[in-house]
């Protein structure tokens, strides 16, 4: 698996305590089989912006789509984070509206760690900062990821066994967490934005089908979902536009319930992104959308 580090000393990488705890933590990764890049963001020409800009920090950004975890590494100035990293959170933002615009988190199958260096208070303020910044970019945040080094000096931050068994614990347990994300794809089921009020009360719902109950009983709902493979509308795809558009065909004529045909769309609509495949996910996405009226219409009658 890949791995980034967010290096936001402001010391050049020789004299900062801040990046040698960094290459303890890419060592760390590299010793349980992995890569690990250590990007200084000192050493960019960036912009500091919340807009999509071309210079020498995007392609870090980018890269981040790619990575399987991420790590924020910031000293402590004056009892916060370093502007290096509040600058990178700002970058995030135009992603951030991105995915609350499209209902889709990237960054959802993801691990975040922190890493803080510093010999004075501020530890679990920037910790928090950045959990919260992390959370709602959809990264997902394993237990005991938030490195303290507290040692002074590298020689010295080298021999301290208190900062290396917390480089442990994180790089082991990033990994750990990520190796599940990674095999189990919680973002194709997982909520990645609002919905209409009256999708999620009367259509989205799920009444799981208990044992003794026909399929097609109106005791349960029957979505679709990996719980219940025989409800599953086979033969769907996102391959192309063509296979999209045949399997919107599929779902239309499968007799299932309406609601069903909705989830399944969803469903298939959320891999295409997952996959990189916009067409496909908006040929979905235009199904979903004529479900939706049918279901308003529905509910005005009533």
């Amino acid at each position: 698996m890949n791995f980034l580090i967010f290096n936001g000393s402001l010391k050049a990488d020789s004299e900062s305590n801040t990046f040698a705890v960094c290459k303890m933590a890419q060592l760390a990764f590299e010793k349980l089989g992995h890569t690990c890049e250590i990007v200084t963001m000192r050493q960019l020409d960036y912009e500091g912006s919340t807009d999509d800009v071309n210079d020498q920090l995007k392609p870090y950004i980018m890269k981040m789509f790619d990575m399987d975890g991420v790590l924020f590494a910031t000293p402590i100035w004056w009892g916060t984070h370093s502007c290096h990293i509040q600058a990178l959170l700002e970058r995030l933002d135009f992603i951030y509206s991105w995915a609350k615009d499209n209902k889709y988190q990237p960054f959802y199958n993801k691990v975040l760690g922190t890493l803080v260096s510093g010999g004075g208070d501020g530890f679990q303020h920037i910790h928090g900062v950045l959990y919260s910044a992390a959370s709602n970019f959809g990264f997902t945040i394993p237990p005991q990821c938030n490195i303290e080094s507290k040692a002074q000096g590298i020689e010295e931050i080298k021999a301290d066994n208190d900062t290396l068994n917390q480089v442990k614990n994180c790089t082991i347990n990033m990994v750990t967490w990520a190796k599940i994300l990674k095999e189990g794809n919680p973002t194709k089921n997982a909520r990645h934005g609002s919905v209409d009020i009256n999708e999620s009360l009367n259509e989205g719902k799920r009444i799981p089908r208990k044992k003794g109950q026909k399929r097609k009983s109106k005791k349960h709902s029957d979505l679709y979902t990996d719980e219940d493979p025989k409800g599953t509308i086979h033969g769907l795809g996102f391959k192309d536009e063509a296979t999209a558009r045949a399997s919107v065909s599929k779902i239309r004529k499968s007799g299932r319930s309406h609601a069903h045909k909705i989830q399944a769309a969803v469903a298939m609509e959320q891999r295409a992104k997952a996959a990189g495949k916009a067409g496909p996910a908006a040929i979905y996405r235009k199904f979903i959308n004529s479900m939706k009226k049918k279901t308003k219409a529905k509910n005005k009658k009533k």
